[in-house]
């Protein structure tokens, strides 16, 4: 069977893809790269194959394409744009909170590896600004877990997930409603100490919400004195009546 030229290949993938016409452009891409895989465009074709499928929507494509990327070239200059563009599909896939957080957990590591691989690449800054998308998501999903064990009456299984938030997402607007619901938990559980140090954190978080106003994530600077006080508290949780509720 007669094969069409390296370059003929390449301007039908190229057109193809301009044109929209994903899977014609990733058919194309593929020929070129079985039938001439010393053609000196076939790293790019590669890569052109990954973002073709990535503006396609076919994510779990993309993020397949990126990865066999970043294994058969270790030393590409285009390493910071791969990883963001897997972090990115993996952001696409990111379902509201009652969902499934595999995509969401994906995302976030891969945002933080660009952040501490490739801080000052160009793709850092939008990295950034997904990340705070993430870790709103990660925190609020915790806080949606909470507030079903509160309006529950499982007042030590919402202690436990608000706990979380406040550890582990302290710069997020869910960790102020966080530490105001279990402000307005304990005081019906009738548990003061708790209900006193939510509010004040709550509080404290606040206003620190307003002064991080914007796209870019507020930077983790060291707890304020009332949210370490109520951290501290919460490493105590009431007895669990239902371990297992804390878990998942």
């Amino acid at each position: 069977m007669q094969v069409e030229s390296p370059d003929t290949l390449y301007e039908q993938a190229v057109m193809e893809h301009a044109d929209g016409n994903y899977d014609l452009a990733v058919q194309r891409y593929r020929e070129l790269l079985d039938n001439y895989p010393l053609d000196p465009r076939a790293e790019e074709v590669e890569l052109r194959i990954a973002h073709a499928h990535l503006a396609n929507e076919a994510r779990p494509e993309a993020i397949a394409a990126f990865s066999d990327f970043q294994r058969m070239h270790p030393t590409s200059p285009h390493l910071p744009e791969v990883e963001y563009r897997i972090g990115q599909a993996y952001v696409e896939q990111i379902d509201t909170i009652d969902r499934d957080l595999g995509a969401a957990r994906n995302a976030h590591a891969r945002l933080q590896s660009i952040l501490a691989r490739y801080p000052g690449s160009e793709f850092s800054k939008e990295a950034s600004r997904q990340l705070k998308f993430v870790r709103e998501h990660l925190a609020g999903r915790e806080l949606y877990i909470a507030e079903y064990y509160f309006d529950r009456d499982h007042y030590a299984a919402g202690w436990v997930r608000t706990a979380t938030v406040l550890t582990q997402f302290p710069e997020t607007t869910a960790a102020a409603d966080a530490a105001r619901r279990l402000a307005a938990a304990a005081k019906a559980e009738g548990d003061e100490e708790t209900s006193r140090l939510a509010n004040a954190a709550a509080a404290e978080l606040a206003e620190s919400n307003r002064d991080g106003e914007g796209d870019a994530p507020r930077a983790r600077h060291p707890p304020g004195p009332a949210l370490t006080a109520l951290r501290a508290h919460l490493r105590t949780p009431p007895t669990l009546a239902d371990p297992a509720a804390v878990g998942g």
